[in-house]
């Protein structure tokens, strides 16, 4: 099947198209000559950051994917946490890529000690099935509750100050569970602290498309 056409699933609800399409431009870095569209769930202010968000968010997502599928090649969730992805692939004609997945891929090249900064208490459960024969050092930044929390000097300092928790407890890699770390370019806000290289979900998702 040929991959012409991409489409790209926010689950962040937002008026801004620029905005949106942020995450399509980051994945254009590693994927060539393919048309581009991407579409945001409504209602979802504060996206996806915990089993409420997620429940509102699924048949949402399930709608979207099942209408737009006619008319792209592939679909990509633009969410670290797959949500509704396996679903999605059995019930679609199209390959459907998750953000989360293809950031674990991308991580294993790195090593088997394996940071992950998220949004919650615990890891995705994306992040535990695919880092299963990893070391999984998890870590949700202290002031870091929602994707709006990342614009934040606290929750900057705090995702700082979580990566190099990891780094001191042996991880060879640094993992972002959050689409939105994507967006603030949280590779680069690290860069100055941490030698270890960071994985950013979106370009992750992007590199997966470019190697199926």
């Amino acid at each position: 099947m040929t991959i012409d056409r991409i489409g790209v699933i926010r689950v962040l609800s937002s008026d801004d198209q620029a905005f949106l399409d942020m995450h399509q431009e980051l994945m254009k870095q590693v994927v060539a000559n393919k048309t581009w569209q991407t579409k945001a769930l409504w209602d979802q202010p504060n996206g996806i950051h915990d089993e409420v968000t997620l429940a509102q968010a699924l048949p949402k997502i399930f709608q979207l994917g099942s209408l737009w599928s006619a008319d792209i090649d592939l679909l990509v969730v633009s969410c670290a946490a797959d949500p509704g992805v396996e679903t999605l692939r059995q019930t679609l004609p199209i390959p459907v890529i998750g953000a989360g997945e293809s950031c674990c891929t991308v991580a294993k090249r790195y090593g088997t000690n394996i940071g992950v900064l998220g949004l919650e208490p615990q890891a995705p459960a994306v992040f535990d099935r695919e880092l299963a024969d990893c070391h999984l050092i998890y870590r949700q930044p202290r002031h870091v509750q929602c994707t709006h929390d990342i614009h934040t000097p606290a929750g900057q300092a705090s995702i700082i100050e979580a990566a190099l928790e990891c780094e001191a407890l042996g991880a060879q890699v640094i993992a972002l569970a959050c689409t939105g770390m994507a967006t603030v370019d949280v590779a680069a806000l690290l860069a100055p602290h941490t030698s270890l290289p960071v994985i950013n979900p979106v370009i992750a998702a992007g590199m997966c498309i470019a190697a199926s």
